[in-house]
């Protein structure tokens, strides 16, 4: 007798060891079959597993993955047997709970699970390193801002400079003034210069002090600091070749274009924009979201961001690259950088960031160029000459200079919004537009700048551009767009991506009655027999 209760208690130990062991898998087997439920659309066209909590409702439940994590454990230990006989074994168990301890939601931490799970791809996919196609962007941007300021001041001198003279000559016939900025001139009024003698096909002209202007372009601020090669407050003669023709000045036509919509200077007739648009009060990045409370480590470093701009670039669209998949917008990418809900108004930014850039580089060229320096400087002083300002020579060849970057750069967007590509730093090779052609450019759609088989094409300063955003606006923008997309397939129109779970911890209970002891002991030593509880975590990323 001493014998055989040894022996039962021994089974009875063996079997307590694997009811516990039972429980570990039943507990890894049952969330790993609940997280393989991932959603179809999101994985198929992103390569992104998401676990969707309210299964198409939209709404978080976390009691139904509860529900069904126990149901499919209970299954497991101790299924219903139809039909003859009655199934058993020794480690049959009952699974009392489950519970979710800690999960994770897409949505979380500005969509910092979706970033990790976009660079576990692209690392196993090799991404191509980015940094070398990205130029300094933020410098290009204040030389373009700059451009603007020289422009404006230019014409701001004039303006005022006209009222002065106007007022300190009453004498002087206010026909003979100019009103108007863009009136032809031609070199026979060159002799209204102050000092300024002809000299057959030149002008002689007496250019005031650095001091002098300075004053003149009091209106400018900091600017007419940038005014060189006047280094002392006697006038200096400078000789510049004026052709016969008549002298256009530019300046009030670029001022228009600039308050004019910037893709109507671009596109042509036969280019289409898309009209698709999405709502702005369910945007990801307007709701208010539910959150997880699972903590991980969040995505950062400009590693991460090529990797994500890498990712980007393969499964999404832009507007010189579509992918065959449904889009709730047309132009992605664009989206994700500027957070517009109409791809109109997104592809209108892009535009204007491309104009920024390319005006900041075109006009740091130009004045590098000296024969465009003085090219500008001899039509300024035509025109200088025409309104009575000579004072205001130097302002004006600066707004002239401004305004033939501004042509040239528009010129160029031509080109990129073609899919063709341009020349990254300028030279006299790569530039396209004349001086006398600044105005005339704007109005004719066909003029495009030269191509560079060596340059950059749009999507490239898209690339470059999206590398330079934060990767928590990238990553909020990227769900919202994920989630409006999702919801064109049928089954999926209420789904929403802050219900989607991408890491859980979960927590089993299990319940099983003694055996063997039965055998030693006239009753249980315990009525509810053995309670166990196990917990396990899950992602979808990779550890």
């Amino acid at each position: 007798m001493l014998c055989a209760s040894l022996l039962f208690t021994l089974l009875e130990g063996s079997r307590y060891i694997m009811l516990g062991m039972m429980a570990v898998i039943n507990s890894q087997s049952v969330t790993e079959s609940v997280f393989a439920e991932y959603q179809v659309p999101a994985y198929q066209n992103y390569h992104l597993l998401l676990l969707d909590s309210g299964y198409g409702t939209g709404e978080l439940q976390l009691s139904e993955v509860q529900a069904r994590m126990q149901k499919l454990g209970q299954e497991n230990l101790n299924p219903e047997i139809s039909g003859y006989g009655k199934y058993s074994n020794f480690l049959q168990m009952n699974v009392t709970d489950c519970s979710v301890v800690q999960y994770e939601l897409a949505t979380d931490d500005n969509a910092g699970p979706l970033l990790r799970q976009i660079a576990q791809i692209m690392k196993k996919e090799a991404a191509a390193d980015l940094v070398k196609k990205i130029t300094d962007v933020s410098e290009s941007d204040r030389q373009g801002k700059k451009a603007d300021k020289y422009l404006d001041g230019a014409l701001d001198t004039i303006e005022r400079a006209k009222e002065e003279a106007q007022t300190e000559a009453g004498s002087i016939n206010a026909e003979g003034v100019r009103a108007d900025s863009r009136k032809v001139f031609s070199k026979k009024n060159a002799d209204l210069v102050s000092g300024g003698v002809l000299h057959g096909q030149h002008i002689q002209l007496n250019i005031f002090s650095k001091r002098i202007i300075a004053q003149d372009m009091s209106g400018m601020g900091n600017i007419a600091q940038d005014i060189s090669g006047m280094e002392n407050s006697e006038p200096e003669t400078v000789q510049t070749e004026i052709s016969e023709q008549e002298i256009e000045n530019p300046m009030e036509d670029v001022k228009s274009a600039k308050s004019s919509p910037l893709l109507a200077q671009i596109l042509t007739e036969g280019d289409s924009i898309s009209a698709k648009q999405i709502a702005k009060e369910d945007a990801v990045e307007q709701r208010t979201l539910h959150t997880g409370n699972y903590v991980q480590s969040s995505s950062s470093g400009i590693a991460d961001k090529i990797l994500t701009v890498q990712y980007l670039k393969k499964y999404t669209s832009d507007y010189r690259h579509s992918i065959s998949v449904p889009h709730a917008l047309e132009y992605e990418k664009e989206y994700i950088l500027f957070g517009k809900y109409t791809d109109e108004d997104n592809l209108e930014k892009m535009a204007s960031r491309l104009l920024l850039l390319r005006e900041g580089i075109n006009f740091a060229y130009l004045l590098t160029d000296q024969a465009k320096c003085e090219e500008a400087l001899a039509m300024a002083a035509v025109i200088a000459a025409a309104a009575g300002i000579p004072g205001a020579v130097k302002a004006i060849q600066m707004g002239l200079l401004a305004s033939w970057a501004y042509s040239e750069s528009i010129a160029e967007l031509r080109t990129l919004f073609s899919g063709g590509k341009i020349s990254v730093v300028k030279s006299s090779d790569s530039w396209t537009v004349s001086l006398a052609q600044t105005a005339a450019v704007l109005f004719d759609h066909s003029v495009k700048s030269r191509e560079v088989s060596s340059g950059l094409d749009y999507e490239d300063y898209l690339d470059a551009f999206l590398t330079l955003e934060s990767l928590d606006k990238i990553g909020i923008r990227f769900a919202n767009l994920l989630e409006k997309n999702i919801r064109l397939y049928a089954g999926y129109e209420q789904v929403k991506l802050d219900c989607m779970i991408t890491a859980m911890e979960t927590e089993s209970s299990y319940q099983a009655g003694q055996m063997f002891l039965s055998f030693v002991t006239a009753a249980p030593l315990s009525k509810a027999g053995y309670e166990l509880k196990e917990k396990y975590a899950f992602s979808y990323m990779e550890k």
